[in-house]
């Protein structure tokens, strides 16, 4: 069973993403109104690039792949770089959609221009190292960032009249899952350097650690969108 996990753990991951992206769709109608629908746009966004992470692995004898790989663009770690900005983009989205106290959503756009500028400014003075590596910057700026939605939402939630039906708040699953996954993640990039050939023990619990990491994540995700009621300005 382990051994089955650890070699098809990136098939199962794309099951869990796929199956989470569909129940949002069954449930968009319900949330139209409400800061979830952006989640779920969040949802279809990691699909839409999980398939493309999944062309440069799978089906690179198509043209438009050889044509990337021409110009440099040979491993996935530049694309994965690019897929966690995208996604803290519509996390802070998110979350400015989803708070209702006007410092903490001030409080979001700083933190959105604080973390776009580092980023970019990264991206632009160490260009060669993006499209090679994966540097434990972007995993700490992430990390950060959705500390900060976090220990904003539960800060306004525990203030107001909504953490007595919080377990019907789509919020409360989405924050529970983000933040596991980035704290059970976050220590593991640390040692990446492990991560090679050469140290098979470790290489394999990485990927057994992140498939229950993104089993965890998504199965907070898709309770919270079948259960969750949506609320008159958030949820």
């Amino acid at each position: 069973m382990i051994e089955f996990i650890t070699k098809y753990f990136n098939f199962i991951s794309y099951g869990f993403e796929l199956l989470t992206a569909i129940i949002g769709l069954l449930v968009i109608k319900r949330h139209k109104q409400s800061a979830t629908k952006c989640f779920i746009y969040f949802l279809f966004y990691i699909v839409f690039v999980e398939c493309i992470g999944v062309s440069f692995i799978y089906f690179r004898d198509l043209g438009f792949i050889q044509f990337l790989r021409q110009y440099g663009l040979r491993s996935n770690n530049w694309f994965n770089a690019f897929w966690m900005f995208g996604s803290i983009l519509f996390i802070l989205k998110y979350y400015h959609l989803l708070l209702e106290t006007k410092l903490y959503k001030t409080i979001i756009k700083y933190t959105a221009l604080v973390f776009t500028i580092i980023f970019v400014l990264h991206v632009i003075f160490n260009f060669e190292l993006f499209l090679k590596a994966h540097p434990p910057i972007y995993f700490i700026l992430d990390a950060s960032v959705v500390c900060i939605c976090v220990a904003l939402y539960l800060l306004e939630l525990l203030k107001s009249n909504a953490v007595l039906n919080m377990f019907t708040s789509f919020g409360l699953y989405a924050s529970s899952g983000l933040f596991v996954w980035w704290l059970v993640i976050t220590p593991i990039i640390f040692y990446d350097q492990y991560n090679t050939t050469a140290d098979w023990d470790f290489a394999n619990l990485k990927r057994r650690v992140f498939l229950f990491a993104n089993i965890f994540m998504y199965t907070c995700f898709a309770i919270g969108l079948i259960i969750s009621k949506p609320h008159l300005k958030n949820d």
